[in-house]
């Protein structure tokens, strides 16, 4: 009973952790779209393009993207074909996902792997974009690594939450299950 409460913190901690980092980088989705608005005003309006409005929407895009991956995926929002694994049963669909997880831990693996060192060398070298703006670039590739451990947390508890269904035929109990039975 311990381990299986050790095992609920850990699961409620990423899941809250991803929900607040997902909930945060959407909102730079407002200051993008404002300023590719800008971007097309100025430019087909005024014909008076900027030179920083596309490559910084660009860079806030990146960042929505690598760090809103584990949102999504915490709330299973990935693109899935499920014509035939939604006639399974939780149980099945379990041992299913346990099986071809190992791709997700590939992936997810060789990207932080691989990322951390191609973030540090831009860290260490302030790089900068390299075009005619040229802000520093760093700051998203940072987001590569963090990103990418964001998204192994968060399939972890997608790990542990089908184990317990393939080992009890229950699901592992989340914040929203436990506040509905603390109300009833």
């Amino acid at each position: 009973m311990v381990v299986l409460g050790i095992l609920r913190a850990y699961v409620r901690c990423v899941d809250r952790m991803n929900e607040f980092m997902g909930r945060m980088v959407s909102y730079l989705v407002y200051p993008m779209v404002l300023m590719l608005v800008w971007e097309v005003g100025m430019r087909y309006i005024f014909n008076r393009p900027t030179i920083w409005a596309h490559e910084l929407s660009a860079f806030l895009y990146a960042v929505v993207f690598l760090l809103g991956g584990s949102y999504a995926l915490r709330w299973n929002s990935h693109i899935s074909v499920e014509i035939l694994y939604v006639r399974l049963s939780p149980r099945t669909r379990a041992v299913l996902d346990l099986c071809t997880w190992t791709l997700f831990y590939l992936f997810v693996g060789l990207l932080l792997w691989e990322g951390l060192p191609f973030a540090m060398k831009s860290v260490r070298r302030f790089e900068l974009a390299g075009s005619v703006w040229d802000p520093p670039i760093w700051p998203v590739k940072l987001c590569i690594p963090l990103g990418a451990l964001l998204m192994l947390l968060q399939g972890t508890t997608k790990t542990l939450r089908d184990l317990h269904m393939v080992f009890t035929g229950r699901e592992l109990a989340s914040d929203r299950e436990n506040e509905k039975g603390a109300s009833s």
